[in-house]
């Protein structure tokens, strides 16, 4: 007969006990995802602050920052969705677009000023 292996399992939580390793062994992917989420509402906010103070040098480039960033990682969804990209490549995708989108932004924005 062959032996089971047997599965080792973490001790369950109790009500208000934070998981030490939840950082650590959390997949990029999840954190992509969980930055882009916060982009967008970044995005919000600095087209408010736009509408309100125009000609602002400092408010455009953060808007700029933050749709380039927001870019890249839909960039990112879009490559993973239509399997262009292995997934096993996730990391150095996400670190490959915001290299070459943080390039783009500053030849963008060299050219606007």
């Amino acid at each position: 007969m062959e032996e089971e292996k047997s599965t080792q399992y973490r001790k369950h939580l109790t009500w208000g006990e934070q998981d030490p390793h939840r950082t650590r062994e959390t997949p990029i992917g999840m954190w992509a995802w969980l930055f882009q989420r916060v982009s967008a509402l970044l995005i919000i906010v600095m087209i408010v602050l736009h509408i309100s103070f125009p000609y602002k040098p400092l408010i455009q480039f953060l808007l700029l920052l933050v749709v380039t960033f927001h870019a890249a990682l839909g960039i990112r969804v879009i490559l993973l969705d239509f399997n262009l990209v292995s997934i096993r490549r996730q990391k150095q995708l996400i670190w490959s677009l915001l290299a070459i989108g943080l390039v783009v932004m500053i030849c963008v924005w060299k050219s606007i000023y």
